[in-house]
């Protein structure tokens, strides 16, 4: 591509279509920090990652008499609140200790037919009850009997390990559903816990997800009841549209200088003066809706003043 000239100046801006004008604001980031006479950036704007989890009880937070969803293999399996990786609960495996291969499998609904190829990435975590033995993730055939994709022999020990294992479906393979299998390495009998699960499905990349459930944060959301539903991350902010800025300090000279799609400085920032006299004093917040994609900077005169407020977009 040709190096831009000053005669394509009508290139360097970005008219909001229809669509962008009218769109109401669907995503916002808060933000409450100490700054210094260093510039720090509140948001930079972007998708993110964007995922899906399909395992509906991701974190075994529903209490429910029996563990929906998931299913013993050679070993008894029941919902815990003695350990947790994130939230109150996860999933109890107590091994029978006859065999090597003793745990739990989850099955995913059915994945169809793709003419491209379709990438099933698995996750977990586990932590065992007492420091020994070792405990194996794996992607299987519906059957259960074809091991598609393992994270391999994963160590237990008194605190939570994340493991991964990833599959590529071939173009044009029938529809089928899979299973997720966390099972022992070997014969034994040590109690082990398993949390955050989670099984997707990509068309774009072998990478494994950030964990993902409606419970994580902003623009998490479960599709269906909380903890019986598959859940999904959204996309971040992408277009800054509006924002509210609190410079919190009292103390004359704690100037903010906030700036966006560039670096704040003293000569690039909006001022933003502390609250001295009254509670109105301090606040700077836009009234028009903006329309800035890159990132909103801020920096502090002097001192450490703390600054606070919401950034909105879409």
């Amino acid at each position: 591509m040709a190096n831009e000239r000053h005669t394509d100046f009508r290139n360097f801006e970005t008219d909001s279509s229809t669509r962008q004008s009218a769109h109401p604001y669907t995503k916002y980031v808060p933000f409450r920090q100490a700054l210094s006479t260093t510039a720090a950036t509140l948001l930079t704007a972007g998708p993110g990652e964007i995922a899906t989890n399909w395992v509906t009880n991701p974190r075994v937070e529903a209490a429910l008499a029996t563990v929906d969803g998931f299913t013993a293999t050679g070993s008894a399996i029941s919902r815990s609140t003695a350990q947790a990786s994130l939230g109150s609960a996860s999933l109890l495996n107590n091994p029978d200790n006859s065999a090597a291969g003793e745990g739990f499998y989850w099955e995913s609904p059915i994945i169809p037919r793709s003419v491209d190829t379709q990438f099933i990435s698995v996750q977990c975590e586990h932590r065992g009850a007492s420091a020994a033995s070792a405990v194996k993730l794996e992607i299987r055939d519906a059957a259960g009997t074809s091991v598609l994709g393992t994270s391999g022999s994963s160590n237990l020990a008194t605190s939570w390990t994340r493991v991964t294992a990833t599959y590529a479906v071939a173009p044009n393979t029938a529809a089928a559903a899979y299973r997720l299998y966390v099972t022992t390495q070997t014969d034994h009998n040590i109690s082990f816990y398993v949390d955050k699960i989670m099984f997707e499905v990509r068309d774009d990349t072998t990478a494994v997800s950030t964990y993902v459930d409606g419970d994580s944060g902003i623009n998490f959301r479960w599709l269906g009841t909380a903890n019986a539903s598959s859940s999904i991350k959204r996309p971040a902010l992408t277009i800054i549209k509006g924002i509210k800025v609190t410079n919190e300090s009292t103390t004359s000279g704690d100037i903010l200088y906030l700036a966006f799609d560039c670096t704040a400085t003293s000569s690039t920032g909006i001022p933003i003066l502390p609250k001295i006299a009254t509670s109105s004093e301090g606040v700077f917040e836009t009234s028009h809706p903006l329309h800035f994609t890159d990132k909103v900077s801020i920096i502090a005169a002097q001192n450490t003043p703390t600054v606070s407020g919401v950034i909105w977009g879409e």
